[in-house]
């Protein structure tokens, strides 16, 4: 299997940096994705580290205080005793309640902004496993291909090894035949040699016998 493509720490900061002035949902697979492959733990360490320096920290939920501005102001108010202690008092509950307001609505924020960039990590999790399921199904397919391929190569091979083997035991009859005429042409040789060897030893015989006969006739005669 090919290993993931690495790219620097730099260069998959300035891609977060491009995607987040582009608006674009700032996840690990999303950036992996732009990037065309990386390091998943590795690009998710340089996000996080990005996330850190970049976005302001929620703070976390902390028992409600007045600000010390207004801790002043009621010390002050305290101090004088005035009529109007009431109605400070009840203004500064609103400015509290306020400031708690504001810190529960950024809290809600960040919540759902969390939320948003999980489910945004789930669906792109979920693109690159289909993605995935595809890559592995065609090259199943391929396999297949290939093996229906080899089996057919296979076949073929297995008639060609049969024609050429019985091609050679062809061949090899046709040499035997052929030595076996060739043999029998020298013994027909042979034997012609003798017959005629034998028709010259006749031939000899006859004219020494008509020699002979011409020789007892001639005595006779006188």
């Amino acid at each position: 299997m090919a290993r993931p493509v690495e790219f620097t720490e730099d260069r998959i900061r300035a891609k977060i940096d491009e995607m987040a002035a582009a608006g674009t949902p700032l996840t690990a697979f999303a950036i992996r994705r732009a990037l065309g492959g990386g390091n998943m733990s590795r690009i998710a360490g340089v996000l996080a580290d990005w996330e850190a320096n970049t976005t302001p920290a929620v703070a976390e939920a902390e028992p409600i205080e007045l600000p010390a501005e207004l801790q002043a102001e009621v010390d002050t108010r305290m101090a004088e005793l005035s009529t109007g202690l009431s109605s400070t008092i009840a203004r500064i509950h609103r400015r509290a309640t306020e400031i708690a307001e504001s810190r529960v609505t950024e809290a809600v924020k960040a919540a759902r902004s969390a939320a948003t960039k999980a489910e945004a990590e789930l669906a792109d999790a979920r693109a690159v496993l289909a993605e995935s399921d595809s890559q592995v199904e065609g090259l199943q397919t391929e396999l297949a291909k290939v093996q229906d391929q080899l089996t057919e190569a296979k076949s073929r091979l297995a008639a060609m090894t049969e024609r050429a083997e019985s091609a050679e035991r062809e061949r090899d009859e046709q040499t035997r035949k052929l030595e076996q005429v060739t043999k029998d042409v020298e013994s027909y040789k042979e034997r012609a040699v003798a017959a005629e060897a034998k028709a010259q030893q006749s031939e000899a015989d006859r004219k020494e016998l008509r020699k002979y006969l011409d020789s007892k006739f001639a005595q006779l005669k006188k």
